[in-house]
């Protein structure tokens, strides 16, 4: 027996059952769930052979994985550091982010006690120092 073809509009239905699926996705799950919400006996040979279907199945079932379309497609090796080069900075983002409010508290906090130092001037803490400066040391003009 010759498994019936799929006309437009149900192939239509069952992409769209496909964008929609939520759940582990195989394929006689989709076919079990084909013949009970489209109405169509059909096997996953004859589902796959549909270029749409076919095309649908695969990238719900990869973002269903947690790939994205252009990850599961094609990945070439400078993308892949460029991947790597990324999380590393985002890494590193995260860490100079998180000392760097270490150090802010750090300095608030030497603040705070500073000021409950009696006869303490706060701007003599704050000024600049002569190594800060520019040109602290004028130039030999020969």
């Amino acid at each position: 027996m010759v498994p019936p073809k799929i006309s437009a509009q149900q192939q239509r239905r069952i992409e769209i059952m496909l964008t929609k699926w939520t759940g582990k996705l195989t394929w006689e799950a989709l076919v079990t769930r084909v013949e009970l919400e489209v109405g169509v006996k059909t096997t996953r040979q004859t589902l796959s052979s549909y270029t749409g279907i076919n095309a649908c199945y695969k990238k719900r079932k990869a973002q269903l994985r947690g790939a994205t379309p252009p990850l599961y497609t094609k990945i070439t090796a400078s993308e892949v550091k460029l991947v790597e080069r990324i999380e590393r900075l985002e890494a590193e983002i995260e860490v100079l982010t998180k000392n760097n409010a270490e150090q802010l508290r750090m300095i608030e906090r030497m603040l705070a006690n500073a000021r409950s130092i009696p006869n303490l001037d706060l701007e003599a803490l704050v000024h600049r120092r002569p190594e800060e400066t520019l040109n602290a040391r004028p130039r030999r003009v020969k």
